[in-house]
């Protein structure tokens, strides 16, 4: 077993199997880890697992938790800020956003990226946001600067095994707005909201007409409005789930952002943790922790 073999106990379709209380991944990693095998709770599991692949496999999961980790919550709060995660821009996604104040994009290329969608990237995300940094490995930095010092519009910040993010550019705030994208980003239950408080009332038009008539009073407001209205609603809307979240250990508050994980899943998750014992029966004969929770 590989240590991308290892990633996949951090995928959205292995956590959600975890909550139904299949570990067969987490059994892969165990037995073909030698740090794993003196584990006994899946918490120390993920967490072991999670250094392994800081230092040997830094992939995107890596870089989006140490964004979770030390600029969310440590630099800002969940109680002020919301993280979404590969929210759609015109044709491109943004890996994560977070937006308190200010909305700042992050756009993450690990080593085991390429670079060539970047520009046209870096051209959508700074229309929609007020800040956008490229988070790079640092053998793609020399490329970076070169896009940097023809479109010098973004900022750069390296990423480390440390479990740390270095600033390298300072982002400049973006000056080129474009409402149109702004409002393409937004579902309807946020663009209603939006005119629901620039007008004072809610939008009344048949269903045929409602997307294009919110469009065009969106796009008609001034910039700066636009912005704050974009902000507004998308931290309304997709706020994170800060008590499930603050539930999960340092290696796995990514997937309590980014993945989407019903009520009951939740639970089950965080009941897991602690009270999965891995180790001290046979494999074949773990059973999922309602099960267990039964005998």
């Amino acid at each position: 077993m590989n240590y991308r073999d290892l990633a996949k106990i951090f995928t959205s379709s292995n956590i959600n199997k975890v909550a139904q209380g299949d570990f067969s991944n987490i059994y892969d990693a165990v037995s073909n880890f030698s740090d794993l095998e003196d584990l006994n709770t899946l918490e120390e599991v993920y967490n072991e697992s999670y250094k392994l692949l800081c230092r040997y496999y830094p992939n995107e999961y890596v870089v989006k938790n140490i964004i979770a980790n030390n600029i969310l919550i440590g630099t800002h709060s969940m109680n002020t800020a919301s993280m979404l995660s590969e929210l759609r821009v015109g044709s491109n996604k943004a890996d994560c956003v977070i937006i308190n104040g200010h909305s700042t994009c992050y756009e993450i290329k690990t080593k085991y990226d390429s670079l060539k969608r970047l520009s046209d990237q870096l051209a959508s995300y700074v229309q929609a946001f007020d800040y956008t940094y490229v988070v790079a490995h640092e053998i793609h930095l020399k490329a970076i600067l070169e896009i940097y010092s023809e479109n010098p519009v973004f900022g750069i910040m390296l990423s480390n095994s440390r479990n740390r993010l270095s600033k390298k550019i300072i982002a400049p705030k973006s000056v080129c707005f474009n409402s149109d994208s702004m409002f393409h980003t937004l579902r309807k239950e946020e663009y209603i909201d939006v005119i629901k408080e620039v007008t004072g009332s809610e939008p009344n038009y048949p269903d045929t007409e409602l997307f294009f008539e919110c469009k065009n009073i969106f796009c008609n407001l001034e910039q700066e409005v636009a912005s704050k209205q974009f902000k507004r609603v998308l931290k309304k809307h997709r706020r994170n789930d800060d008590g499930f979240i603050n539930e999960l250990p340092k290696s796995m508050k990514n997937l309590g952002i980014s993945f989407k994980i019903d009520k009951k899943n939740k639970a089950a998750i965080t009941s897991s943790l602690l009270k999965c014992n891995l180790l001290n029966k046979d494999r074949k004969n773990v059973l999922p922790v309602f099960e267990r929770k039964a005998e």
